[in-house]
């Protein structure tokens, strides 16, 4: 074993592409002979080549992002092609046919066709640039990954190609940015900070890991030869007065970039984000949820004479807060008039350096080394506080108790002592009985809401990671590149929990520094008539962890050991280019992924909270999981119809093992629940895409899956909630999981007018509408005492189809542009369903019978059950109709519940300048 490692670590790893290479070839226009020494070259660059005998060419190395490139031979007119966009690890093709310069002339400029085609890719992959997240009516990241193909969203997160939440990696500039807990995204980027984002849903290579359904790689804007800058505001202000369509919504935007006045060759990019908003969540209408979002970022770059490579230092941090209104459940939130919704707040920063050398002219080395630090706080929020310390509305919610986590983190007091003596002195019990309760009710009965006290939970997540990564690529004539490197990743993960106030010893505590070690092996081979990628990985997970061996023996302590994993995944990718204008590819990959942390450390190495959590039969973490395994199978074919119109075809199947479930384990003297390896996932389908670039004044993109994914659960407690809450016993078959989307239909229409355009009031304008149909998820049907009617997911909720419009106008101002946008979201307000109940699949009817009158009696003023909020008449006596009907008016509003919609009708105007 240790051989193998020795072999894979001087391997080494690289894993997220900052470069692409362009090639082509240069030949004479009227003869079409080649011109050997001819000389390309990348403005704003020093990246350049010369021609062959036989006039090819090949740019290494070229920097992801949108370039001039020139080309130049002495007795020949020089072409330059403007717009030409280079995408992180891929080749871009660019052929020239030079004129002889009869009459010295001073060249001739066109904008490079973006191709339709990419022939180096074996995957599927798709990149949007940030001209093009400009023109789509989205204002997240996260918007823009849910238009790909394969793609689903559902309360639960992303899901790529029938995959969990927790599959996908996120790259920032090639550092990971994803939470180890539970497996999210970390760092959320501002539009004004990406230069592209780049979706990798099928076939990705050997150099990405730890992932089983997707990548996303963001690649950060850098400053270029000019300075750049740009200042946005977006708002709904002006519709204040209309609830429906006025949240309170504000976001403002800024960059700023370019050289240096120290030298060109530094170059600085700074932007930044706020947005604030009184009602951030989903829902069928406007809902109290406020949120405060924050974030920046600095990138400085120093370019390397004669193109020998770039030294860059980037910085991010943000914060992120908000309360929950409510969450999807099929119990309402009962909380639903309780002033102490849950708050979160996540802080966030990042922190890196690279520096890209090229020893030879096709040899490149790289170093990337970086700390993230993420914290996330969980709890009621202390109000009293910050009403006292005069909090503005920039400054950080507080947490009820918060001052306790300095003495977790500096161990000043015994953990324990904090988190069950401590913290529950600053709570008040939350309770649904009681002459409190019914005194604070809306209505006249208690056991329904809770209407006083502290939401019951209380965390505070903190991690931070230190990572270092080397690669070594080097390009052997026109056919290998080469890839080989060196990962290294090591976490400090904090995490005290204090769970219901109700149960004294519901808590717990870890403080874990895993670390993880991964290098990959690839070769790129380009021969022509077939590009190859043929890739290994090895991957190589310490938990440094420990746990007790008999968790439900009291009278044995003895320790168990984590055990170290490690995994070999294979790659290959090919793509045969049948024609200049058609494509086939073939990818097969096994990939695997180590679980989050939660699962394996939840209730492990603290004695008292195991002992307790088993007693009462709750899960605990498991020390000894297996990374969890996919293999998937992809073909596809890419053909070009016409010179701008594409359509390409996509058919992909995926089998996945070893995903995390909980489970009951028999031991003696008593058995216990938690987590293992069991679930099993099957997704197969195939995806359509059209496409037709700009040309004549619009695009169209339209794509097409149709998806089948069935699993043994959808998540990795599904089993133990639906066990407690219904009795399920474990599945034997797999079915259709919750958030199985069978189709999904994407439509982008754009419509780019000139500054020339004949109709002056339409000179610089842009629209881009965006068409999505979804079919409905599946649910469970049960009956009112949670009896199966069907089997599992056998009903499906009703689907819906949904409009986004963008509208954009520039005014240019001398060397200032003027930019006035809307976006409208669900632009006919059509109803969207998101969740219904299962004992009647409609979203705001649970199905409970009217009550029979003679349920209810006379309750009189004297009487402890009596409320004024039921009494009717007001005559000192609840008679059992007013009874009833408060009855009946209390279930509705119990089961009403908006966020089981999408949004109706929203808009949003924005007004900025950029130049």
């Amino acid at each position: 074993m240790r051989s193998i490692l020795c072999i894979f670590t001087a391997c080494g790893l690289l894993l997220a592409g900052d470069f692409g290479r362009i090639t082509g070839r240069i030949v004479d226009r009227e003869t079409g002979n080649p011109l050997a020494g001819a000389d390309v070259m990348v403005t704003g660059t020093e990246c350049g080549a010369a021609t062959d005998e036989n006039g090819a060419y090949a740019v290494l190395y070229v920097p992801v992002g949108t370039y001039a490139i020139s080309a130049s031979y002495i007795g020949y007119t020089p072409y330059e092609y403007i717009s030409v966009v280079v995408h992180a690890d891929q080749i871009t093709r660019l052929n020239f046919r030079l004129s002889p310069a009869v009459i010295e002339v001073g060249g001739i400029t066109s904008v490079a066709e973006r191709p339709m085609i990419i022939v180096s890719e074996t995957s599927t992959s798709r990149a949007v640039t940030a001209d093009e997240m400009k023109r789509l009516p989205a204002t997240t990241l996260d918007e823009i990954v849910g238009l790909q193909p394969g793609v689903v969203q559902s309360y639960r997160g992303t899901h790529v190609r029938g995959g969990r939440p927790d599959e996908v990696m996120y790259y920032v500039d090639g550092i990971i940015a994803r939470e180890p807990y539970y497996g999210q995204q970390s760092a959320i980027l501002s539009y004004s900070t990406v230069e592209e984002i780049t979706m990798v849903s099928g076939g990705f290579d050997a150099e990405y890991g730890d992932a089983l359904s997707g990548i996303v790689n963001i690649a950060t804007k850098e400053g270029g030869i000019k300075h750049t800058g740009a200042l946005h505001y977006y708002t709904d202000e002006i519709f204040s007065g209309h609830d429906r369509v006025h949240y309170g919504y504000n976001r403002y935007e800024f960059s700023l970039g370019g050289p240096t006045l120290l030298a060109s060759r530094i170059r600085y990019f700074l932007s930044g984000e706020l947005m604030l908003t009184d009602a951030y969540q989903e829902a069928r209408y406007k809902v109290p949820s406020p949120r405060m979002d924050y974030r920046a970022q600095a990138r400085l770059s120093y370019l390397l004479p004669n193109a020998k490579g770039k030294i860059t230092l980037s910085g991010f941090n943000e914060r992120r807060q908000w309360i929950y209104w409510d969450r999807y459940t099929d119990d309402p939130n009962t909380a639903k008039y309780s002033d102490s919704k849950p708050m979160n707040r996540i802080k966030n920063w990042m922190a890196s350096g690279k520096v890209n050398y090229m020893i030879t002219p096709k040899t490149l080395v790289s170093l990337n080394a970086g700390i993230t630090h993420y914290e996330r706080a969980l709890g009621a929020r202390d109000y009293a506080w910050e009403d006292s310390a005069g909090r503005q509305w920039y400054d950080d919610y507080r947490l009820k108790a918060e001052h306790l986590i300095d003495y977790i983190l500096d161990g000043t007091l015994p953990v324990r002592d904090v988190l069950v003596d401590s913290v529950l002195q600053y709570h008040i019990e939350p309770d649904n009985t009681g002459i409190l309760a019914l005194r604070h009710s809306p209505y006249g009965m208690d056991g329904w809401f809770f209407t006083y006290g502290d939401y019951n939970r209380w965390f505070y997540r903190q991690n931070d990671d230190y990572q270092m990564r080397f690669d070594l690529t080097h390009s052997s004539g026109k056919v290998h590149e080469l890839k080989t490197g060196l990962d290294f990743v090591r976490y400090r993960c904090i995490f005290p929990y204090r769970g219901s106030m109700r149960i004294i010893e519901s808590w717990d505590y870890y403080d874990k520094r895993p670390y993880k070690i991964a290098s990959f092996i690839q070769d790129k081979m380009d021969f022509g008539g077939l590009i190859a990628r043929l890739g290994v990985r090895f991957d190589y997970f310490d938990p440094k962890a420990f746990t007790y061996a008999a968790p439900t023996d009291w009278e044995n302590d003895s320790i168990l050991r984590s055990k170290i994993n490690h995994t070999i995944s294979p790659r290959i990718g090919i793509s045969l280019p049948v024609t200049d204008r058609m494509k086939f590819r073939f990818n097969y990959g096994h990939y695997f992924q180590f679980p989050y942390f939660d699962p394996y450390y939840l209730w492990t190495d603290t004695i008292a909270p195991v002992r307790i959590q088993v007693y009462r039969g709750n899960f605990i973490g498991n020390i000894t999981l297996e990374p969890q395994r996919t293999v998937m199978y992809e073909i596809g074919l890419e053909t070009l119809l016409t010179d701008d119109v594409a359509f390409g075809f996509t058919a992909y199947f995926k089998d996945i093992y070893d995903l995390l479930q909980i489970r009951e384990v028999l031991a003696i003297p008593s058995s216990y629940i938690h987590y293992v390896n069991v679930d099993y996932g099957n997704v197969k389908g195939f995806e359509i895409n059209l496409n037709k670039q700009m040309s004549n004044m619009w695009a169209l993109g339209i794509n097409y899956t149709l998806q089948f994914a069935k699993g043994t659960a959808a998540d990795a407690t599904e089993w133990w909630y639906d066990n407690w809450y219904y009795g399920t016993s474990v599945p034997v078959i797999d079915h259709w999981l919750d958030f199985d989307e069978r189709h999904s239909i994407h439509a982008n229409i754009d419509v780019e007018l000139p500054g020339n355009f004949f109709f002056v009031p339409l000179q610089d304008f842009l629209s881009s509408i965006v068409i999505a149909f979804h079919s409905g998820f599946p649910y469970t049907p049960r009956d009112l005492r949670g009896n199966l009617l069907g089997e599992e997911n056998s009903a499906r909720m009703p689907g819906f189809w949904n409009v986004d419009l963008r509208l954009r106008r520039r005014f240019s101002i001398g060397p200032i542009d003027l930019v006035l946008n809307g976006i409208i979201y669900n632009l006919f307000n059509t109803e969207q369903v998101l969740y219904v109940y299962s004992t009647t699949g409609k979203p705001d009817d649970h199905g409970d019978p009217e009550p029979p009158l003679d349920q209810f009696g006379n309750v009189s003023i004297s009487s402890y059950y009596y409320s004024p909020q039921a009494d009717h008449s007001h005559d000192g006596l609840i008679t059992p109709i007013e009874y009833k009907q408060e009855w009946i008016d209390m279930l509705a509003d119990y089961y009403e519940n908006p966020v089981y919609y999408n949004h109706g009708f929203r808009a949003q105007v924005g007004i900025g300048i950029e130049f």
